[in-house]
């Protein structure tokens, strides 16, 4: 037609245009890639590159002129096909591609023919793409749809002839089972020739057979319950059968689902469990049968589902105990059995698959399992004690099961994997579900320092895996255990006798402490084959450390606690002793109590004391030597305040005697205070060699260290000697100790630190001594005057004098020591 020729030839030019876009971008291409071998100056790869242009070269080159009315454009001419992975031999020096043709026009052959190449693998793959998706629609999906419309149609039909009463139930039956077996018999005969079509055909007769036995059963009694279970069970038998050897997974499927339907379709409500159970028993153990064969995934998993869900709800709305704790308990075993033996052939015969699934099928039937026995035997009492047996032997059940693998297979190694893991879950389980308090944190504990010192030093990683949560699960336990000896003690006093050291509680703590030093030891050995990030090795090793640190202190602690609470026992005290440690009779306290807080005091700071002293000497380590401080400086802080004000009160119960109080209070009130002093001292002498240290000298400036050393040393002997004269006083009946006796005790004082402040040439101290004065000087004015005699005050007054004119003449005489910075 002449009015369209102008249209064809634009689109014509425009598709010749963009042809010769694309020519000249692979040109470009190629000599980008020349440019690039040439700069990295590789031989083998501008060998290479040589040898593919060569190759291309020979094609004769396509044309650049527009296309002559008897000659075809660009894309309509056929391109000869070429290999492009065949490299034809070099040719010779001297040769060329071609009658006389340049340098250039080799590369713009190349070019073109590389294009041509590539337009033709990508015409080849879309069309093998196209082909392939034609085939799975007109050889599969038309043939399923074919089929269903055919069962849907023949459906329709019987049920129009049905209700027009043309046909009677019998002749409906039979022409049922006639039109099933035409299909299955053509399905058999096509099944060389076509053997998906084939496939098709021989599901849907099988489909018809099973509903048209469910019709003749259930609608017209035409035949008993036994004829059509025996008829269905056929059935399934042949469809599985058919299944293997068309090897199509969807008809297996089919008589999956028709064999677990049967039961239900064929029901006559007679409440017999047994027979339901055993009929699922044998179609799961045909799934094992397969599973030998070919590991469907799909199908072993929908019988597994399917089972399953049967069962929990045969179980919640069925299940007595009372009358079926034996059925309930050995079905649930043997459908364990079947999946769990279904799922180790397959990861042991057909290991070449992804053991991933295999893995979690073992988890999951495991698990399920666990739960279904555990409800079961915890539906009835007697069955109680037995529930950690139960969890032990699901443990050494995977025990035995990995050993056999391993000898079978060993190249298994990540389903033996996977059954280590369960073995470790179970035993672990086991210990809390067999035992109660002390005895699970024990096993607890042993059982994560064996997987860590295992797992670490054989480089086994899912040992070392299991052993952090087993860790936290100890620690836990233990804390747990500890908050029940406060439940105890605060239920009663006199029923309470736990004896200190000689019981459970402090051998588990023991124990508890010698696994994590012995977690602690490998980890420092051993940090080469850590399973974690080798910058988290060092961190878990001072966490593991810490705990261990902690627990030891804590264990002697709780001891001095059980101490002193036998002795409120052995005297039938009448407080009430809290879970905190507090003994409270209406508003006084017990110097019982007292003595529990200022020997769990002095612990703490002998403890602290010897922590410091054998990092320095033994361990050497920074961060136990930072924390040392820290936790000197707290408990310091501690004995100033509480501890100075137990002290206080254990005198004032000695010099003022309670009659309410059943213990009389003796020297060990006063004696008490000195004992105490010492332990302060020896902390104070810890801190002093950690400060000295080259641990903290490292890190910490000079300065700095002396000024916090002399803050905590003089703050701590001037809150003691302040308290000492107050005490001394009121023993020696003096009155005024916190008017006279202390303001001229910080005169002193402060005195001193001046002394010391020019001597060593100390600013901090002398400005603090003055700070301290200012004080004094402020006390004495406000407070100490007031209602005080004339003549303490007189020596008040006159003492305090002299003391700023000593410190005053001090400053005038050492003026040049002080004040020259050279």
């Amino acid at each position: 037609m002449p009015e369209l020729d102008p249209k064809i030839a634009e689109l014509e030019a425009r598709l010749e245009s963009l042809v010769r876009t694309q020519i000249g971008f692979q040109s470009e291409i190629s000599s980008i890639r020349r440019e690039l071998t040439n700069l990295r100056g590789s031989a083998a790869a501008s060998s290479l590159i040589t040898t593919k242009l060569d190759q291309s070269s020979s094609e004769p080159p396509l044309q650049h002129q527009a296309p002559s009315p008897r000659e075809a454009p660009i894309y309509d001419r056929e391109i000869p096909p070429t290999d492009s992975y065949s490299v034809p031999p070099r040719p010779s020096a001297g040769e060329t591609s071609g009658s006389g043709a340049s340098e250039d026009d080799r590369s713009a052959n190349t070019s073109r023919s590389s294009t041509g190449s590539f337009n033709t693998y990508v015409d080849d793959y879309v069309s093998s793409a196209r082909d392939n998706f034609e085939k799975f629609i007109g050889k599969n999906l038309i043939a399923l749809i074919g089929m269903v419309i055919l069962v849907l149609g023949v459906g329709i039909g019987a049920k129009f002839a049905i209700d027009n009463g043309w046909v009677s139930p019998l002749f409906r039956i039979v022409a049922g089972y006639i039109v099933g077996f035409a299909l299955i018999g053509v399905a058999v005969q096509l099944k060389a020739k076509y053997h998906n079509f084939s496939a098709v055909l021989l599901s849907g007769g099988m489909a018809i057979m099973y509903f048209v036995t469910y019709f003749a059963y259930a609608y017209y009694a035409l035949m008993p319950q036994s004829a059509a279970f025996a008829l269905m069970a056929i059935f399934t038998v042949f469809t599985i059968a058919s299944a293997l050897s068309y090897d199509r997974q969807v008809i297996a499927h089919i008589g999956l689902v028709g064999a677990y339907a049967v039961p239900f379709l064929l029901s006559d409500n007679s409440g017999n469990y047994l027979f339901l159970f055993s009929y699922m028993a044998i179609i799961n153990c045909g799934i094992l049968a397969i599973s030998i064969s070919r590991y469907w995934k799909p199908l072993f998993l929908s019988s597994f589902v399917i089972t399953w869900a049967i069962f929990y709800a045969w179980f919640i709305d069925k299940y007595k105990a009372e009358d079926h704790f034996w059925l309930a308990l050995s079905f649930s075993a043997a459908f364990f059995a079947i999946f769990y033996v279904a799922t180790l052939i397959h990861g042991v015969v057909h290991s070449e698959d992804e053991s991933a699934e295999s893995g979690i099928s073992v988890v999951t039937s495991s698990m399920v399992f666990y739960g279904f026995g555990y409800a079961i035997l915890d539906s009835r009492a007697e069955f109680h004690k037995y529930e950690g047996l139960f969890t032990l032997g699901h443990a050494l059940m995977h025990s035995a099961t990995a050993h056999l693998i391993s000898r079978l297979r060993t190249s298994a190694s990540n389903l033996v994997t996977v059954l280590a893991a369960l073995i470790i879950t179970f035993v672990t389980i086991a210990v809390p579900v067999q035992f109660d308090g002390r005895v699970v944190t024990l096993v607890w504990t042993v059982e994560a320092a064996v997987l860590f010192w295992f797992g670490r030093r054989n480089g086994i990683r899912i040992f070392e895996y299991f052993s952090y949560p087993l860790m936290v699960l100890a620690s836990g336990s233990l804390v747990y255990d500890w908050a029940m000896i406060n439940v105890e003690r605060s239920m009663t006093v006199s029923d309470l006798n736990r004896q200190p050291i000689f019981n459970g509680d402090f051998v588990t703590a023991l124990v508890f402490v010698a696994a994590f030093g012995f977690i602690h030891w490998v980890n420092r050995k051993h940090e080469e084959t850590a399973v974690i990030d080798e910058t988290l090795v060092r961190g878990f090793g001072m966490i593991v450390g810490g705990v261990a640190i902690f627990v030891l202190w804590n264990l002697f602690r709780i001891e001095i606690v059980n101490y002193h609470h036998l002795l409120l026992v052995a005297q039938e005290s009448p407080y009430n002793y809290s879970s905190y440690g507090i003994a409270t009779y209406k508003q006084s306290w017990s110097d019982i109590v007292r003595f529990n807080n200022i020997w769990q005091l002095n612990y703490t700071m002998g403890f602290i004391a010897l922590l410091c002293s054998v990092n320095l000497r033994k361990i050497r380590s920074v961060a136990a030597a930072f924390s040392g401080l820290f936790l000197s400086t707290v408990i310091l802080v501690i004995y100033a305040t509480a501890g100075m004000y137990l002290l206080y009160e254990l005198r004032v119960s000695y010099m003022i005697p309670d009659p309410r109080f059943i213990e009389v209070a003796g020297p060990i009130n006063i004696a008490i205070r000195y004992i105490t002093y010492l332990f302060a001292a020896g902390l104070l002498v810890s801190v002093y060699f950690t400060w000295r240290s080259d641990l903290i000298a490292e890190s910490i400036p000079e300065g700095i260290r002396s000024f916090v050393w002399d803050a905590i040393v003089y703050l701590t002997v001037l809150v003691t000697a302040s308290s000492e004269l107050i005490d001394l006083m009121a023993q020696l009946r003096i009155p005024d100790s916190t008017k006279l006796g202390l303001s001229i005790l910080w005169g002193v004082y402060a005195l001193a630190m001046i002394a010391i402040g020019i001597a060593w040439k100390r600013k901090h101290l002398r400005i603090a001594a003055i700070v301290l004065l200012a004080v004094t000087v402020v006390k004495l004015f406000i407070y100490d005057v007031a209602d005080l005699p004339t003549i303490p005050k007189t020596i008040l007054f006159v003492s305090l004098g002299i003391l700023l004119l000593i410190v005053s003449f001090l400053y005038n005489k050492f003026t040049t020591r002080i004040f020259n910075r050279d």
